[in-house]
């Protein structure tokens, strides 16, 4: 067999991954469901709904909305005090809810109200067993912005990396993946707001999600939301990889998009 061996630089985020095909890469085991699972007993006070979906404190949360919001400036780098929200969002503890990015759009523009807080950020870890939660961060400072278009109409051309495409919405393998198998769910066309226009991206991310987790054998798949033009749900699933790359400063395994498109079409059908 001919290895190959590349260096790709993210066309929209300008991270550079480097890919080997001889690296064995696999699952990791699935985490065991949680019991008692937390959200099903006592989630705490409720901060928003949205029919089944309801937005809740973080239990013991990352941000606090005390502090100062102005950098300490300090040898060798900058502090600043955590200064923030942190909230988790989840429905029934079967249930993969897409509107689940419609409530957090709601809870984004109420917190935006409190004129500290600029950046947001969304994850999902999704596993076999387990409640699925968003978690919503507030912080201080914006996202830096990133621009996909150009390379979202590159691949919609290509195909090569194309898995799926359904209700204004496409899949795509990522070119520089940073985790073996990473896909990108976005609007097929246009800048797309986040992401009341585009419950097509939710469902679309989530039908891909259970495939993925499927097709892996039941690995943990991190989902989230990256803003910019477009933004975008990105996926990856939690594998175990062949070879560190720590020490030399780039993310690493042994996964071609290419090869992870045709084998995640071929489980959609």
């Amino acid at each position: 067999m001919v290895e190959l061996r590349e260096l790709r630089t993210c066309p929209a985020t300008g991270v550079v991954v480097l890919i080997n095909d001889a690296w064995p890469d696999a699952p990791l085991p699935a985490l065991a469901p949680s019991d008692p699972c937390w959200a099903c007993s006592d989630p705490g006070p409720v901060l928003a709904r949205r029919g089944r979906l309801v937005a809740v404190p973080h239990p013991v949360p990352a941000l606090g909305v005390e502090g100062e919001v102005r950098a300490k400036v300090e040898r060798p780098g900058v502090r600043r005090d955590a200064v923030g929200v942190h909230e988790l969002m989840f429905g029934g503890h079967d249930e993969a809810d897409p509107d689940a990015l419609i409530l957090a759009f709601e809870r984004i523009e109420d917190l935006r109200r409190d004129r500290r807080l600029r950046g947001f950020s969304l994850l999902r870890r999704a596993a076999p067993g387990r409640h699925p939660l968003w978690e919503l961060f507030a912080i201080p400072t914006d996202l830096a912005p990133t621009d996909a278009r150009a390379w979202c109409a590159h691949e919609l051309v290509d195909g090569r990396r194309l898995i799926a495409r359904s209700d204004g919405a496409v899949a795509i393998a990522a070119w520089a993946p940073v985790a073996p198998f990473e896909v990108w769910v976005l609007p097929e066309a246009g800048d797309g707001d986040f992401p009341v226009a585009h419950v097509g991206v939710a469902r679309l991310a989530e039908r891909v999600l259970g495939a993925m987790a499927r097709w892996l054998g039941g690995p943990e798949v991190r989902m989230t939301v990256e803003w910019g033009t477009p933004w975008r749900i990105v996926l990856r699933p939690r594998l175990a990889l062949g070879l560190a790359t720590d020490a030399v400063g780039l993310p690493g395994h042994g996964v071609f998009p290419e090869r992870a498109a045709a084998e995640l079409r071929g489980v959609l059908g």
